[in-house]
């Protein structure tokens, strides 16, 4: 009897204990399924193929699993099969645990060496569960390899250095630990239960980890675009190391280092005045705070070594889970801080309406005595005397209309148009518009263009006037030098911008006044050669491109300018510049007496064209305002009419909507004069309007040109708009 009951209990602890096992491995199956379909819906969610190798190793782990726990229950099943499974399983989740891993930690892991690895551990599986007897050291192996890829991934995710993959470093090595003791837990069967039930916690904490990381990134991925949207040049600075731990496009773009570069850079080389005196985070952050103050101006070093000025703000944050700084920074000129900059707008704004009035004013009589002067220079039966006198009247007029373009620049910049530009093509073309100024001069000249160069969205013109001044300042500190004379302009791409530099071998600009040749009115010309407008207009056109221009002399003689674009992606092609007309394809079309209607309050400016227009073959009929215009428009229809924008009564503008509400195809003929483009009532109007429009003062072949574009009949017999 005692025989009996003894054999009972020793049947009933060993059922006892299977259920304890089995229980167990049932619950390391839940964990490792939890954290299959966790990373298989990350991998869903995000396109990211890592989480799908995390999904891979978790799986084949679970078939390992599965077979372990069948082996428990059903041991008359042929069980060198269900061994095979189980070590194939195993040692394939290690295969993709530790591929995860390797991506995981930036290293390449091709797709072929997986595939190879994974056949020959299946191979080694089959033959080890046939034909090797010893099932421990079996599993010993297999747990081994397993510990290994999950405490290498500990280790990746440890080095990492921030909370959500924290979670993750700690379960991944917890989860090594329990498999490679779980060998040694086998040999009795409660510690085999306690092992696999020990198993799912490491598992549920890789993951959760998983799904921490994943919040994690979403929310880095909102900070970064954060960052990136500021115009400030931002730098996260580790408050331990002073090392730089992040920073965003401006600041790349200030330092001219790329993003790999920047990234463990000591700040103390970008920031040489960044001296702590100790080496604790209280040092360190009171000496962030002693140079980043308001309206404090320090030096950054760029890649180059050249010096840029700056002025900025720091604060302390956390960040990747380590204390670091947030240094905020904004280019200025040097010597003046941002609110002397405030200061001295405020006054140049003042300045600059004054100017604008002025200028406004001179463009209409400099418009008749341009017209009256190119009119008399087409005379023929004028003498060689009379020919000159008047050839240097018109010189001196346009270089005086030129300056009040200058002028009205400065005034009133004008908002780029962007458009998506080939800067390869506009270099061409404004070396191309200077080549008698080179051969006058016995200068030489190179172009060097980048190849491949991106297209950009930028204003065509604006960029061609800031080459045009460039050059021509080039040209004027040549011309006194000796030979040889040179001039290379050179376009290239350089990081997330295209660069174009304007070398000459002139005598440099003096160090003393470096930092002033952009301000308004500067110049070191002599009385009359300029008005010290083009640089600073130059200036003004990069930064509404969001752009940088500066200067730097040669290491041997002369200057070179540095112009830098930021390549914005374009949706469309850069547009095709129209064949160049020539003056006979213009005029080759018969005239038959077209109506040209010219609406002016300046007798002047009415008298020119009109006489100019008549001696073409045009019948012209003149008014002296907006409503004597629209008396003439409301009797007959004109091909042209050429109105002036800026007249007392009813102006340019308020005739075109009354004719436009009234004659819309009359509206269509319209071409407008103005000597105000800059200001911001008549841009307006202009820009949103597809008419034709000439600034004051005009050159009469402009004007000759336009016209008989608009009136010539293609061959269909239709007048072009």
């Amino acid at each position: 009897m005692r025989v009996a009951i003894a054999v009972y209990d020793s049947q009933w602890v060993a059922k006892l204990t299977t259920q304890w096992v089995s229980a167990g491995l049932m619950v390391a199956l839940v964990s490792i399924g939890m954290a299959a379909v966790c990373a298989w819906y990350l991998r869903r969610k995000t396109q990211n193929a890592v989480f799908g190798l995390w999904s891979g190793g978790w799986s084949c782990y679970g078939v390992s699993v599965v077979a372990l726990l069948i082996l428990e229950y059903l041991e008359e099943v042929s069980w060198p099969l269900l061994q095979m499974a189980c070590l194939a399983g195993g040692g394939l989740g290690a295969l993709f645990i530790l591929a995860a891993a390797l991506r995981t930690a930036k290293r390449s892991c091709p797709n072929w060496l997986l595939g190879v690895a994974g056949m020959t551990l299946v191979a080694l599986s089959g033959a080890a569960a046939f034909f090797w007897p010893h099932w421990f050291w079996l599993r010993l192996a297999e747990n081994l390899l397993l510990a290994s890829a999950g405490g290498y991934a500990g280790w990746v995710f440890w080095r990492q250095q921030n909370e959500s993959t924290r979670i993750l470093a700690w379960g991944w090595m917890g989860w090594a630990v329990t498999v490679c003791c779980m060998p040694l837990c086998e040999l009795w069967a409660p510690t085999k239960a306690v092992g696999h039930m020990a198993m799912a916690v490491p598992t549920l904490a890789v993951a959760m980890g998983l799904a921490v990381m994943r919040e994690a990134d979403v929310l880095e991925k909102k900070y970064r675009d954060l960052l990136e949207a500021s115009s400030l040049a931002i730098f996260v600075v580790d408050l331990w190391t002073l090392e730089v731990m992040d920073a965003n496009r401006v600041a790349q773009l200030l330092v001219r280092h790329g993003p790999g570069e920047l990234q463990k850079m000591p700040f103390k080389k970008l920031c040489p005045e960044l001296q702590p005196h100790g080496e604790t985070l209280l040092d360190h952050r009171t000496a962030f705070h002693a140079v980043f103050k308001p309206y404090h101006q320090l030096r950054f070093l760029r890649k180059d070594g050249a010096e840029v000025w700056c002025e900025g703000d720091a604060h302390q944050i956390l960040w990747r889970n380590r204390p670091a700084m947030q240094v905020n920074v904004r280019e200025t000129d040097r010597g003046k801080t941002v609110g002397q900059l405030v200061h001295r707008s405020e006054k140049l704004t003042s300045l600059g309406q004054l100017v604008s009035g002025v200028a406004h004013e001179l463009n209409n009589p400099l418009a008749v005595v341009l017209g009256n002067a190119q009119m008399l220079v087409k005379q023929e039966q004028i003498n060689d005397k009379t020919r000159a006198i008047t050839e240097k009247i018109l010189h001196e007029s346009e270089r005086a209309a030129k300056i009040v373009r200058d002028l009205l620049s400065f005034a009133h910049p004008g908002q780029a148009q962007l458009a998506p530009v080939d800067i390869n093509q506009i270099v061409n073309t404004t070396m191309r518009n200077h080549t008698a100024d080179f051969q006058s001069h016995n200068m030489t000249h190179e172009i060097r263009l980048g190849t491949d160069m991106p297209p950009t969205l930028a204003d065509a013109a604006q960029l061609e006037q800031v080459l045009t001044h460039l050059v021509r300042n080039a040209i004027q500190a040549m011309a006194d030098q000796p030979t040889p004379r040179k001039l290379v302009v050179t376009t290239e791409t350089s990081g997330l911008t295209i660069r174009i530099t304007v070398r000459d071998t002139g005598p440099g600009i003096p160090p003393e006044i470096m930092g002033r040749i952009f301000d308004p009115f500067f110049t070191t010309k002599g009385p009359g050669r300029g008005t010290g407008l083009g640089l600073s207009i130059c200036n003004t056109i990069m930064d509404e491109h969001h752009g940088k221009i500066w200067a730097q002399n040669n290491p041997d003689h002369g200057a070179t300018f540095y112009v830098e674009l930021p390549i914005v992606a374009c949706d469309t092609p850069v547009a095709t510049p129209p064949p160049e007309k020539t003056m006979t394809e213009i005029v080759s079309t018969p005239l038959i007496r077209k109506r040209i209607l010219l609406v002016d309050d300046e007798p002047g400016i009415r008298d020119v064209l009109a006489e100019v227009l008549t001696c073409d073959g045009y019948e012209v009929d003149v008014a002296d305002g907006g409503e004597a215009g629209w008396e003439r428009i409301n009797a007959r229809s004109y091909d042209v009419v050429v109105s002036d924008l800026n007249m007392p009564g009813l102006d340019g503008a308020a005739l075109y909507q009354r004719v436009l509400s009234l004659k819309p195809k009359q509206a269509q003929r319209f071409v407008f004069l103005t000597g105000d483009t800059v200001g911001d009532k008549w841009r307006t109007f202009l820009e949103g309007k597809k008419n034709r429009w000439l600034t004051k003062p005009f050159n009469i072949r402009e004007i000759e040109d336009l016209i008989a574009e608009m009136t010539r009949t293609d061959k269909e017999g239709s007048t072009t708009p």
